[in-house]
């Protein structure tokens, strides 16, 4: 089987058959459908039970209790047969000829991760593919460190999602790589290790994902366990840039750690919640990183004040506060 594509799904009885039509229009590929109910209380079963019936050997159902995005989609990596995993939301759809072709590219090439590209979506409107790096998309196959280190060369551009990439099977589970059931912010670890651990990864220049942008989608106002999440994921890499030998990978993590840490550091002070202690460890791992990386003018300043760049951000229309903010397109 060439492919397994595990779908995640939580009371989105709104959107789930636009997803999964998409996926069923697979024509080119051997693959599994794995429809993760992890515990809906709304019609999503009864219509995960409708495509089952009308493509029995393609759809494998898994029930459990509600856990969370990591641990439905654990679920279905744990049963996949696939030598591919995809890993779609189930409010989302994708483009399928593109993402067949996609698909194709990345097996023939045997790679361990193909990066794909996506498009926020609401019903009339379509936005540009979000990725668009001409350094990443002329970038032939490398090793996961190198592809982590280039972008976050100029134009920095790396993305953390990832529903608009597809897994070697086997790589992830050699690797041990699942999702961090204690955490949201998921894919912003698991996607950084998946980097490190990779030994061919290659850009496709493919926008087959649609983003669907929602009201109840993301909460509007950030929670506590996700400040905490990405408090966790830093700590996590931070042990990871100092065991690393690769010099690029070394330059690339500490990039990340500054960048997510100061997201952590802004948002508590605008949420006036113990920011003096989140402030105090940005001080640390900026003294410690910065011999890896030349860190940004942003990077730097904050390590001196907050309150002068959280007003320049302010001034620009940038703010990073404790509101989510819906992106615009």
């Amino acid at each position: 089987m060439d492919l397994s594509i595990i779908v995640p799904i939580y009371n989105v009885e709104e959107y789930l058959a636009e997803c999964l039509k998409s996926l069923y229009k697979i024509s080119t590929l051997k693959y599994e459908v794995i429809l993760v109910n992890d515990g809906s209380k709304d019609n999503s079963f009864k219509i995960m039970e409708e495509f089952k019936n009308l493509y029995p050997n393609k759809t494998v159902i898994v029930n459990k209790e509600n856990g969370g995005l990591s641990s439905a989609r654990n679920a279905g990596l744990k049963v996949a047969k696939g030598r591919y995993i995809s890993f779609i939301d189930s409010d989302d759809f994708i483009d399928t000829d593109e993402f067949e072709k996609f698909v194709i590219e990345g097996i023939k090439g045997r790679l361990d991760i193909v990066v794909g590209n996506m498009r926020y979506y609401i019903p009339g409107k379509i936005g540009e593919p979000l990725f668009r790096s001409k350094k990443i998309k002329d970038l032939e196959t490398t090793d996961g460190v190198n592809f982590l280190w280039n972008l976050f060369q100029a134009p920095k551009c790396y993305r953390e999602e990832v529903v608009d990439d597809v897994y070697r099977r086997n790589f992830l589970l050699k690797n041990n790589l699942f999702f961090n059931e204690e955490i949201v912010h998921e894919d912003s670890e698991f996607t950084t290790l998946a980097y490190l651990r990779a030994k061919k990864v290659k850009y496709i220049d493919k926008a087959f994902y649609f983003y669907r942008q929602r009201e109840g989608s993301i909460m509007n106002k950030v929670s506590e366990k996700s400040i905490i999440s990405l408090e966790k994921i830093c700590e996590k890499l931070f042990l990871e840039c100092k065991n690393i030998d690769s010099k690029n990978g070394k330059e690339a993590l500490a990039d990340l750690i500054l960048s997510f840490y100061s997201t952590v550091v802004y948002k508590r002070y605008n949420g006036n919640n113990d920011y003096q202690r989140v402030y105090k460890r940005y001080k640390e791992l900026h003294k410690e990183l910065k011999k890896y990386t030349k860190a940004n003018f942003e990077q730097k300043l904050l390590s001196f004040s907050i309150f002068i760049p959280n007003t320049l951000r302010k001034l620009l229309g940038k703010e990073i506060s404790n509101v989510q903010k819906v992106p615009k397109f």
